[in-house]
């Protein structure tokens, strides 16, 4: 889409709510979903790799209707284009509402990803296509929705389990839904052109089969990594496939040679590289800091919504003053601000690693706004970095690449943080177990002690409570070694950021 489309209502305000409900629809469903995930799995019988699944699913076929995003906009116009986005979304939000089995709720999930494609990409290059003037107030009010909407996710969930039931995470979606539809009529809507070649049918099978088997062979990684090498050989092998053939139809869509220097450029590979580490730690700690504030620190429902919102408003908060440092020419260069993200999220891993039950809710707060600072922070400047060499009448397309590198890492952080929290529950419960014996002297006063405090309750009922709090313990720790692992990603993204040039 060009950016030189012409916007009949001009910029206003109403424009920029527009913007803004377009671009949060996404991360207000996927919110609500990663905050409910185990209620959603319990509901539909399924395990964490069929959940991943729809994950899975829900990204590759986003992926399918991103490769063709520039030619439905030529071909439809962008509010044609986005309205039909919207009902193919709600439809997909019904299907996952009545889904009774896992493989109902993998179909409604994959409806929901050919809809909800095109809504962050259409909001971000209507922002790009602003006036100078106009184009950072529309930046930052385009990353307040994303924000607000990821903010939102976890509240507008905890609600609908406290008051309702899972089924209401995709039903509560519709009428945001209902809200942006008239709001579509602000957007551009880009006269018919001259239509630039759509892939083929084979090639668009050959994408979503390379896609889908890379994620289905990270599920399949069994506890002992090196066991079976020729796994993690099929999965490198999948992922340089995937990359390969996505490079070959990002050149025939171009359709010229030199029509896309800017992936010739360093500092757009560099770019890319930066927003899938980001949004892969975004995603895997979407979906564990539930099951960690929940299950191994035993917060109630309404906190644990109220606390995972922490993170996204402080976000809000760190793109203000960094948005106000701009404004100024007054903020630091861009590799200070990727040392200083990368800093942020070093120490909330470090501490996180460190979290027990008995933690102050306060503490816990002030180390999710660490989390803020850095998805804040980080995001906008890699931004700034990524983008700079791009030309104007390219930034769709390579926006466009830079989504569909984020639907891929989205999918993989759940990928990825079901099989770890998996592995590492098994092993450290595996472990824990080996105490729970009469043998143990610590096993008999614990024994005693329940006695003590809960003389009603019979010895079976005891080693009950001692058996979940094994359960407990040995999620905490899975959870611990987690973010021990985001710690030494965060070490690895500051030694690239040393090392590099290019975002200087």
């Amino acid at each position: 889409m060009s950016s030189a489309t012409a916007r009949p209502n001009g910029f206003s305000p109403a424009y920029l709510v527009a913007i803004m409900l377009v671009a949060s629809l996404e991360f207000i469903q996927n919110g609500m979903l990663n905050f409910a995930a185990s209620a959603v799995m319990g509901g539909i019988g399924a395990a964490p790799e069929e959940f991943s699944y729809a994950a899975m699913a829900y990204a590759t076929a986003a992926i399918l209707v991103l490769f063709n995003h520039r030619w439905c906009c030529q071909w439809l116009g962008l509010r044609r284009f986005v309205r039909l986005s919207l009902l193919l979304f709600g439809l997909g939000a019904v299907l996952c509402a009545c889904a009774a089995s896992p493989g109902a709720f993998i179909i409604g999930r994959a409806v929901q990803g050919l809809g909800g494609a095109v809504f962050f990409t259409a909001a971000r290059v209507e922002v790009h296509g602003l006036q100078e003037r106009s184009r950072m107030l529309g930046l930052l009010c385009f990353g307040y929705a994303l924000m607000l909407g990821s903010a939102l996710g976890p509240l507008l969930g905890a609600q609908a389990l406290l008051h309702l039931d899972w089924r209401w995470i995709f039903w509560g979606i519709l009428p945001w839904l209902v809200l942006t539809l008239p709001a579509t009529r602000l957007l551009s809507q880009q006269a018919q052109a001259q239509l630039p070649a759509a892939h083929s049918g084979h090639s668009l099978a050959w994408l979503a089969a390379a896609v889908l088997s890379g994620q289905w062979l990270i599920q399949q990684l069994p506890y002992d990594f090196f066991s079976r090498p020729q796994i993690l050989l099929g999965l490198l092998l999948g992922c340089c496939a995937a990359a390969l053939l996505a490079s070959r139809l990002q050149g025939r869509h171009a359709g010229q040679a030199g029509r896309w220097p800017a992936f010739a450029r360093l500092p757009y590979l560099l770019g890319l590289a930066c927003y899938f580490c980001c949004y892969l730690l975004v995603s895997a700690n979407s979906y564990i800091l539930p099951v960690m504030v929940q299950q191994a620190l035993g917060f109630d429902v309404p906190t644990t919504g109220r606390l995972l919102s922490v993170s996204f408003l402080a976000g809000i908060g760190f793109a203000t003053l960094y948005a106000a440092a701009l404004f100024r020419r007054s903020a630091p260069g861009l590799r200070m601000m990727l040392l200083l993200a990368c800093a942020l999220l070093a120490l909330y891993g470090l501490l996180m690693a460190g979290v027990s039950p008995a933690v102050d809710i306060r503490y816990l707060v002030a180390l999710l706004l660490l989390n803020g600072g850095f998805m804040s922070l980080f995001i906008m400047a890699v931004a700034q970095g990524t983008f700079r060499a791009v030309e104007p009448e390219q930034f769709a397309q390579a926006y466009q690449t830079k989504n569909i590198i984020r639907q891929l890492a989205i999918s993989m952080g759940v990928a990825g943080s079901t099989v770890f929290l998996q592995a590492r529950n098994a092993q450290h419960y595996q472990r824990l177990a080996e105490g729970f014996s009469w043998n143990n002297p610590l096993f008999d006063q614990a024994m005693d002690y329940l006695h003590q405090v809960f003389p009603q309750l019979g010895q079976g009922q005891r080693m009950a409570m001692l058996a979940g709090e094994l359960g407990r313990q040995a999620m905490l720790l899975s959870c611990q070694d987690f973010f021990r692992a985001e710690y030494l990603i965060a070490a690895l993204l500051v030694l690239l950021v040393l090392w590099q040039r290019q975002f200087d």
